[in-house]
C-alpha cells in the first residue's frame, strides 16, 4: 500500500443513534447512542498509475479489513470504502500522473 501523505489520516469515531432519535416538541435531542464507528479519511501525495492501481485494489471488494493507530493503540476492524476521488496532475506524453487519491473508509 502506498504511503498516506503527511498528515494524510483523519481518525473519526462517529455515534451511532438509535431509530428513536430525534427532537422532541421542546426541541430537546432524544434517542440512545446504540454504538461507535470509525471513518477513516485517507489523502495519498502524488502517485504512479501503478500504485493508484494499488488502492483501487485494496478498496475494491465490498468489505475489507483495516488496521490502524489511534491514540497509540492498533486497531484493526472491518470497512468499506467511500466513492474514492483521483485528482489528475498532470498529463506528461499522454500518460496521467494523480495528485493524490482520497477515499474515506466507513467501519461496517
Amino acid at each position: 500500500m502506498p504511503t498516506l501523505k503527511l498528515n494524510g489520516l483523519t481518525v473519526k469515531k462517529e455515534k451511532v443513534w438509535s431509530s428513536n432519535t430525534g427532537r422532541a416538541c421542546n426541541a430537546e435531542m432524544i434517542g440512545d447512542v446504540i454504538g461507535r464507528k470509525y471513518t477513516l479519511s485517507c489523502t495519498w501525495p502524488p502517485l504512479s498509475n501503478e500504485q493508484v492501481a494499488v488502492i483501487d485494489n485494496a478498496i475494491d471488494s465490498a468489505f475489507f479489513s483495516v488496521t490502524f493507530l489511534h491514540k497509540g493503540e492498533r486497531i484493526t476492524r472491518t470497512f468499506y470504502a467511500g466513492t474514492p476521488t483521483y485528482p489528475v496532475y498532470s498529463y506528461v506524453d499522454g500518460v496521467k500522473t494523480y495528485q493524490g487519491v482520497s477515499v474515506e473508509l466507513i467501519e461496517k
